[in-house]
């Protein structure tokens, strides 16, 4: 699963889980728009929890 990553922060935000990079990067530009496009915004991986 893939999240939205703020550097910023140091934190993942807005609650987006998905299955390619793609999907997410997608996801945020339908929630933030042209914002999404800020260096401090990168998708990572989420951490499988156990």
């Amino acid at each position: 699963m893939y999240g939205i990553w703020n550097n910023i922060k140091k934190e993942f935000q807005f609650g987006i889980r998905e299955l390619t990079k793609q999907r997410a990067k997608n996801k945020l530009f339908q929630k933030i728009g042209y914002d999404s496009y800020k260096w401090r915004f990168e998708v990572r991986r989420i951490p499988e929890e156990k």
